[in-house]
Order: C-alpha cells, then sequence, then structure tokens
C-alpha cells in the first residue's frame, strides 16, 4: 500500500478519533480504546487496499457501527481465550466481569436499538458515540435544536429502559412481542395480522406478558 493511500485514513482520524474513542469507553471498553481504535483503522486500511474508491464511514450511527463490531470480536475472542484457560487449568469460570457479561450487554444493546423507533434509536446512538458533552454538535447533525435533540434523547433513555426489563426479564417471544405493541408504531391490529391472531388472541398474550414483567419485576426487586 503505498504512502497516499494512508492521506485518507489519517485526515479521517484526525476528525473522529475523540468520538471513536469515547464510543469505546461508552461501551465499557476504557482500558483497550486506543487498541480497538487501531484494529478498527487497520481492518479499513485494508478494505482501502482491497476497494480503492472505498471511504470510511463519517457519520456518528456508521462510526458507533464499527466500533461496535470490532468490540464484539474482541469480546468473543477473550471469551474463547477464557474458555481455553480454564479448560487447561481445570478451574471453574468467574463470575464477575466477564467476557460472557459484556457480551451479553452488547447483545441486549443491540436488541434495543432494532426495536426502538428509528428516531430515539438515531438520538441514543448519537449519544453514545459523542457523549454528552457534545449536545449541541450531535443535534446539528441530527438536524435539531438542542433543546429537541435533550428531549428526543430523554425519551430514548427511557425506551431503552423498559425495552431492556423485557429483555432481562421475560421470555424471548413475550419480550419480543411487549416491544412490538409498545414501540413499532403499528395498530394493535396491523400486529395481530401479522403474527397471525386474532385482535383478542393479542391482547389476551400481551396481557400475559405484563403481567409476567410486573411478577418478574417485584421478585428482581426483593
Amino acid at each position: 500500500m503505498t504512502p497516499s493511500s494512508h492521506l485518507p485514513l489519517a485526515a479521517h482520524l484526525y476528525r473522529h478519533a475523540r468520538r471513536l474513542h469515547g464510543i469505546a469507553c461508552g461501551l465499557g471498553r476504557q482500558r483497550d480504546a486506543d487498541d480497538i481504535i487501531q484494529t478498527l483503522y487497520a481492518r479499513w486500511c485494508r478494505r482501502l487496499r482491497d476497494e480503492p474508491g472505498w471511504a470510511p464511514p463519517e457519520t456518528s450511527a456508521e462510526l458507533f457501527v464499527c466500533v461496535r463490531r470490532v468490540i464484539l470480536d474482541l469480546v468473543a475472542k477473550e471469551k474463547r481465550e477464557r474458555d481455553r484457560h480454564d479448560r487447561s487449568a481445570g478451574a471453574a469460570p468467574s463470575s464477575a466481569d466477564t467476557p460472557e457479561d459484556a457480551l451479553h450487554a452488547f447483545e441486549r444493546l443491540q436488541w434495543i436499538l432494532a426495536r426502538l423507533p428509528a428516531p430515539l434509536a438515531e438520538a441514543l446512538t448519537a449519544s453514545l458515540s459523542a457523549g454528552r458533552s457534545r449536545d449541541a454538535l450531535v443535534a446539528h447533525e441530527l438536524g435539531l435544536t438542542e433543546s429537541a435533540y435533550t428531549m428526543r434523547l430523554y425519551k430514548a433513555r427511557r425506551a431503552a429502559e423498559e425495552l431492556a426489563s423485557y429483555y432481562e426479564l421475560l421470555s424471548p417471544e413475550q419480550a419480543s412481542l411487549l416491544a412490538t405493541v409498545g414501540y413499532s408504531g403499528k395498530s394493535r391490529r396491523q400486529i395481530a395480522h401479522e403474527l397471525g391472531l386474532l385482535p383478542d388472541e393479542l391482547a389476551v398474550r400481551a396481557e400475559r406478558a405484563r403481567a409476567a414483567l410486573a411478577k418478574n419485576r417485584r421478585v428482581a426487586a426483593s
């Protein structure tokens, strides 16, 4: 690869280094954020070599997805290494701050973002990417006033907390059902039709899911 082909990535790093570092730290990887960024740019360097016309991503959402992908790969690698070590040492896996915990957190975040309404998912992703100290910049990037962005982010966080409780406390089927009913923007009739249910059947299932959620919340709080 010629030195000139590094120029787009060098300029990109100059523009986005702080944001990328903030994303990695926001996803719990403060200790190796620099290594993660280095890995990301190494991947992009290879891609530029294979696809000379390709350009690295610029938006907050795209940068978030790219960093998250590197971290997921890293977490999976750590899990494999930990499993090999445990098998060779004959030790029981530790339950404190394990790679499995980190992977679960990433999977939960991915599940939540996939079920939030698009404007809320965009606001939450932008916040995770840039950090609260850059609200004005993020609002401008999203085409919002700072007050509108703050309100949207507040709604996004409230919705994400609710969805997280579905993910943690319900079966996958019940969690998906309540998420669809509460956040898809679709009518009950449309949801019932897509699921092959009668509207009354959908209502019964949703009520059962809410009852299970309330019960499991009481258990978790006790």
